[in-house]
């Protein structure tokens, strides 16, 4: 059968079995025979449909060619005999049957845009080259389909160039080993627009960048190669997008980037997409900005001019906003290293060669010679919130850090030397952060970032020189004025800076305290304590200088973690008072400050523990409610540190003369009472007075823990010669007791209230172990209660009485034992005289001969029948006379200086008044209440004590009326 014999159903099954088989020279044979069977968009589509993907393009596309254009050129068809062999045994039915199975492609590629060519050429082009890539992937074939016929028609140009072209780099040219996603296909990829695109095609450019650590980017060649080329098509989506709408035009702002500016090109979308991804790879980002040029800066691969797909105003607007982009990145940047600084330091001189700007000087510039900017372009007028700082806000129109002019470049240079400074002085801060410490942070934000340099400062190991301290101070300065001079704005008190916002005054206190914590005083010395004559150029007043010095020395006090002042932060205080006293000669705190650092170094030789076994610091002396009550328990906690007392007492007045507040009531008073003394130039003469308290206060405490040591004579000592007041103390005071009234003898009495409890406390003192008393320790005990007789105020008597009595039976019982031993001895001696066995331990006779014991013995009986014969006229010895004879023995023992001359001088009426009136004290109707009316004279206190007891208290005592007449 011959071919022009078969039916046109047969014609359509024989050319479907020459394409399945991929039989080229047989269907060029056999359709141009018959044409009438066969149009040229049913071949094209019998090709398309079952032509293998996978047939190299060189093989059939001459063919396509001729079949869509109806020219077939016989010199180059081959003749070739048809076979029709699979048709010719079906019958018009089966033939017919079998072609309405066939489900043959359309020409038209799906989702093809309705205004592309009707050419059916470029239809079957664009949709083989989808085909290829659907079904094996084989990118490689399209090129040698497509490209012998981009200059057809434009729309194929511009088709392959924005479809094929990235999708062929990105596969096989620039990433051909990259089998990690699973790539799209033509069709798919056709379809992104705006953002999804951009991020399809720098994916792979964002995980090399991240990864990689050689500094090579690849994501300004993927701009360039794969985004340039897909914005060719970005006229194309649009109109696939909006229709029939175009873009309104509008000439571009000179002065920055406004709302009309927006044009709405996917060339935004990338813009947005190097903002974005600034925040977390600002490095990629500065890298790509480093090698491209913006949008008109593609790689077309020579299928296109770079230029023809966007106007000059559009190029204009989108360059425009390429450089907002720029400046957007550099405050996206959320880092803090140095990398970031330095890329955008390199973003700066890209950004003046784009804007044809002064390039930036290098980083490493000293501070004096950084560019200057005028003080009103500090400021950000249009912003009101810290929100104006976020990513999604930067590209904002005419935003006021981000639009393209030279004062945004101007602030941006400050921001990135700002940041180097700061990374310099130990303290990264990202580009974001220094903006929102400068335009948004208080001055207590500003003043705790540079405590926190200061402090990073004077922690930093290695011990700096002057050198580099005023090094690191003129870097601060900067940071606080951007360098405008102080003049030029007469002398204000705030800076342009980051730091700006802190007053000059406070800042100056920060680096004062800095220099001093970091042992730079000759530094302090001369930059902050000029001569008189230099006071307009001082940074700081005297007085503040003062009190910010007193201020550190207290710091490395309360620090220190041991007393001595050799070592430690206890040095450091005493270093600090030593250097800079000279300069503060009358400084009060200088002088407190010296002793309590005296006090304290004395008091760390000592062992000492607080409460929940706290180790003693000496914090604790600054926070403790009464810092001499520390004493006590240094007493408590070493033996034998009562002998140490005159060390003790030096703590003591230390501690008061370092001025430290106490938290009790006493305490309030002697504020107020020190106040008074001060404004009326008498403070010197109550700062001894509390002085000598506090002396009083640790003899009664040193008093005490002796008692508790059971070194009774030690205690006694220290009542008798410290705590007893002096001659010259109760003459000075015993002339003013007549007019003082009750309420001042009271407050007298509280300041007595040591001595005579110190006094009550001895006399009523009993050893720990079971030994009986000796006749002088209870003699002494009977001087110290009469001392307390003295001295106690009314409400204490009735205790002091009662030891009294119980020291009495004690002394009684003493003396009759004595007296009895006495007596027994006698009796033995006459015994032995009268010739009977002598009881004496030992044998005394010599030769039956003792002539100085006769002679003794006899002394002895006399004085024993002498006192037996006075003792049956008199009456029985009593309290009374006991008082009166510790009376007489403490005046002959506590008050020496009583002398004969000064009592045959008084008038024996004179005599008499004062023991009435000291009679009267004790026993009159004011009663023991007006016992601060006493007389103290020395040399009548034992009269007064005998005749205030006689007139007052006998009857309580059991007194004879002998003894009142």
């Amino acid at each position: 059968m011959s071919v022009k014999d078969l039916s046109p159903a047969q014609c359509i099954l024989l050319a479907v079995h020459y394409a399945s088989s991929a039989n080229i020279k047989a269907l060029h044979s056999f359709t141009p025979t018959r044409l009438d069977a066969l149009d040229p968009e049913l071949v094209l589509r019998i090709l398309l449909t079952y032509l293998p993907e996978s047939v190299d393009p060189n093989e059939y596309i001459k063919y396509a060619e001729e079949v869509a254009s109806r020219l077939y050129l016989d010199y180059d068809r081959e003749d070739i005999v048809v076979d029709t062999t699979p048709v010719k045994e079906l019958s018009e039915q089966q033939a017919q049957k079998q072609v309405k199975k066939l489900h043959l492609l359309e020409v038209r590629p799906p989702k093809f845009p309705p205004h592309a060519p009707t050419d059916l050429f470029t239809r079957f082009l664009c949709h083989r080259a989808c085909r290829i890539d659907r079904e094996t992937g084989l990118l490689d074939l399209i090129p040698r389909l497509v490209e012998p016929f981009l200059d057809r028609n434009d729309f194929l140009r511009m088709w392959y160039v924005s479809v094929v072209l990235p999708m062929l780099r990105l596969e096989l040219e620039y990433y051909p080993n990259d089998k990690d996603a699973q790539g799209l296909g033509l069709v798919e990829f056709e379809a992104l627009e705006g953002r999804e695109g951009i991020d399809y095609l720098l994916v792979k450019a964002e995980k090399h960048d991240v990864e990689s650590t050689h500094k090579d980017s690849v994501l300004a060649r993927d701009v360039k190669g794969l985004v340039g080329p897909w914005m060719y098509g970005h006229t194309e989506r649009k109109r696939r997008k909006l229709d029939h709408d175009h873009a309104r035009v509008s000439k571009i702002s000179l002065s920055g980037v406004t709302e009309d500016d927006k044009t709405g090109h996917d060339w935004e979308y990338m813009y947005q997409w190097l903002v974005s991804h600034a925040q977390s790879h600002f490095s990629m980002v500065t890298r790509c900005v480093e090698d491209w040029d913006g949008p008109g800066d593609v790689d077309l691969g020579g299928l296109g001019k770079s230029r023809d797909y966007l106007d000059d105003e559009m190029q204009r607007k989108l360059e425009q906003q390429y450089a907002q982009a720029v400046f957007a990145s550099c405050y996206a940047a959320e880092a803090d290293t140095e990398e970031t600084v330095k890329g955008a330091h390199s973003t700066l001189a890209r950004l003046a060669e784009l804007l044809d700007f002064i390039p930036p000087p290098d980083l490493a510039t000293s501070v004096d010679s950084l560019p200057k900017i005028e003080r009103h372009t500090t400021s950000l007028d249009a912003s009101q919130t810290v929100a104006d700082l976020a990513p999604d806000r930067l590209l904002s129109p005419e935003h006021p850090l981000t639009t393209p002019r030279l004062e945004t470049y101007m602030l941006l240079q400050m921001m990135v030397y700002s940041a180097y400074q700061l990374a310099g002085l130990g303290h990264a801060m990202s580009l974001v952060s220094v903006a929102k410490l400068q335009f948004y942070g208080n001055a207590e934000e500003q003043l705790v970032v540079l405590r926190k340099i200061l402090h990073g400062l004077s922690r930093s190991g290695a011990r700096k020189d002057e050198t580099q301290w005023a090094s690191d101070r003129a870097k601060l300065m900067w940071l606080w004025n951007w360098g405008i001079e102080q003049n030029d704005e007469g002398n204000a008190t705030s800076g342009a800076g980051v730091l700006g916002k802190i007053q000059r005054k406070l800042f100056e206190e920060e680096m004062l305290g800095c220099f001093i914590e970091t042992s730079c005083y000759q530094m302090a010395t001369r930059l902050y304590l000029t001569n008189e004559s230099n006071k307009a150029g001082q940074l700081l007043p005297n007085d503040t200088v003062e009190c910010v010095v007193f201020a550190q020395a207290m710091k490395a006090y309360d620090g220190a973690s041991n007393g001595n002042k050799t070592r430690g932060g206890m040095k450091k205080a005493n270093d600090i008072i030593t250097a800079f006293k000279p300069h503060f000669p009358d400084s009060v705190p200088f002088r407190q400050a010296g002793a309590l650092i005296t006090a304290t170094h004395s008091l760390s030789f000592y062992s000492l523990t607080l409460q929940h076994g706290v180790p003693f610091q000496p914090v604790s002396i600054r926070v403790s409610a009464d810092p001499v009550a520390l004493l006590d328990k240094i007493l408590e906690q070493n033996p034998r540190s009562y002998t140490k007392l005159d060390d003790l007492t030096s703590i003591a007045r230390n501690l008061v003369s370092a001025g430290l507040p106490r938290k009790d009531e006493t305490s309030r008073v002697d504020a107020d009472e020190t106040l008074r003394g001060v404004a009326t130039g008498n403070g010197d003469l109550i700062l001894e007075k509390h002085r000598k308290e506090a002396e009083r206060r640790v003899t009664f405490m040193a008093v005490q823990a002796a008692l508790r040591e059971d070194d009774f004579e030690t205690a006694y000592s220290y009542i008798v010669n410290r705590l007893t007041p002096s001659s010259t103390e109760i003459s000075a005071m015993s002339s003013r007791e007549r007019e003082t009234s009750s309420h001042k003898r009271n407050k007298r009495d509280t300041e007595d209230d040591m001595s005579w409890r110190a006094a009550f406390l001895a006399g009523r003192y009993r050893p720990s172990t079971a030994s009986p008393p000796t006749l002088r320790r209870l003699e002494q005990r009977m001087e110290l209660l009469s001392l307390a007789l003295l001295l106690a105020p009314t409400s204490a008597l009735t205790d002091i009485l009662a030891a009294w009595r119980r020291c009495e039976e004690e002394t009684t019982s003493l003396q009759l034992s004595q007296q009895q031993a006495m007596e027994d001895f006698d009796n033995r001696a006459d015994k032995r005289l009268s010739g009977g066995p002598s009881t004496v331990p030992g044998n005394f006779t010599i030769t039956g001969e003792q002539p100085e014991l006769l002679l003794n013995q006899k002394r002895r009986e006399m004085g024993r029948m002498t006192g037996q014969a006075n003792s049956e006229g008199d009456a029985p010895m009593s309290m009374f006379d006991l008082t009166r004879s510790a009376a007489r023995a403490f005046s002959k023992n506590a008050f020496p200086l009583r002398s004969v001359a000064s009592a045959s001088s008084r008038s024996s009426a004179e005599q008499q008044r004062g023991l009435e009136d000291s009679t009267g004290s004790l026993g009159g109707e004011g009663g023991l209440s007006a016992q601060t009316q006493r007389v103290r004279k020395r040399d009548i206190v034992a009269n007064a004590v005998t005749g205030g007891l006689t007139s007052g208290l006998g009857w309580v005592l059991g007194v004879n009326e002998s003894h009142k007449q």
